[in-house]
């Protein structure tokens, strides 16, 4: 099947975003500038990519199909969970244990991908799925033992977007991409810049990170915490939809990076625990070159996008090399 340099451009641009985002992440408090822009790289980098990602899923029909979903995301979990662990322990000396039911960092993405493709199974009316997933997901904010286990907690709080990503067509998408639409977009994505500059906090981020109950994000009575999650989910849904308004439709200079998205994703983390721990923070607070924060993110996806680099993370992830 021939590649959709459409879709190419929208993954290459999101990964670019969460690399980003991670990057900013031990920033996020020098100034509003670094937090509004990680706050509204935050409201649809991961929504718009778990759509793209339910758009591109099938149910489930054989056991072959289930050993396929298993060697494309269950054994590369397992296989970085382990990696991950010992680069922790042995070269930065943290104090963690090995587990498989609780994802390291990043590594939540494959657990709540692997379950949203089961969930398709329940999930599976088009009448009824994406509204009862939503109210599946505002019920269990008030269960604070669904948490980071198994990724539970991210895995209800962003299954409606890989819901409504599986229902969606190719039609669907040929009116997104309407000029008129690229103008609404970038037009509501400034408004929804400018409400983070002006009234952002803090405390948003773990609101859209989905991976705590309301009981952890609220203080005193919880009994409206489905009203706060409501409104972000209305936020980040019209920030995905606005972004994918204005992802470029035609071949660009980046499109192919959009092909190895996955091992980007899996292998970043390597270098940003290096500059984790590294003086580089402390040098760009102390003079003051924030554009750094720029520079590391193309730099990592720079060198693992070179071929050499994505014929090692292919072989690792268990994937045939596509660029």
């Amino acid at each position: 099947m021939k590649r959709d340099p459409y879709f190419d451009n929208a993954k290459a641009v999101l990964i670019v975003l969460v690399v980003l985002g991670h990057t900013l992440a031990r920033m996020v408090e020098e100034n509003q500038w670094i937090l509004t822009i990680y706050l509204f790289i935050f409201s649809f980098h991961m929504p718009a990519f778990i759509l793209v990602s339910g758009y591109f899923s099938r149910k489930i029909k054989s056991k072959k199909d289930l050993w396929g979903l298993i060697k494309k995301i269950l054994i590369p979990y397992v296989i970085f969970q382990v990696i991950y662990t010992f680069y922790y322990q042995k070269v930065f000396d943290e104090p963690i244990d090995f587990t498989i039911l609780t994802p390291r960092w990043a590594l939540w993405f494959l657990i709540s991908l692997f379950c949203w493709n089961i969930l398709l199974f329940i999930f599976s009316s088009r009448k009824y799925g994406i509204a009862l997933s939503i109210i599946v997901s505002l019920i269990i904010g008030y269960f604070g033992e669904v948490n980071e286990w198994l990724s539970l907690s991210r895995t209800f709080f962003f299954f409606p977007f890989f819901l409504i990503g599986h229902f969606l067509e190719k039609n669907h998408f040929e009116w997104v991409k309407k000029k008129s639409n690229a103008l609404i977009g970038w037009a509501v994505l400034g408004l929804i810049f400018t409400g983070i500059y002006f009234y952002g906090e803090m405390t948003w981020r773990e609101w859209f990170y989905g991976r705590l109950g309301y009981q952890e994000l609220m203080e005193g009575s919880i009994a409206l915490g489905f009203m706060y999650k409501i409104l972000v989910y209305l936020i980040m849904g019209a920030a995905t939809y606005c972004f994918l308004c204005i992802v470029p439709k035609k071949q660009t200079f980046f499109t192919e990076i959009g092909s190895i998205t996955l091992g980007i994703y899996l292998f970043h983390m390597f270098f940003l625990e290096y500059v984790y721990n590294s003086f580089i923070y402390d040098w760009i607070k102390e003079s003051g070159q924030y554009y750094v924060l720029l520079v590391i993110p193309v730099t990592i996806i720079f060198i693992l996008s070179r071929k050499p680099i994505v014929k090692v993370e292919c072989a690792l992830i268990g994937m045939k090399m596509k660029t």
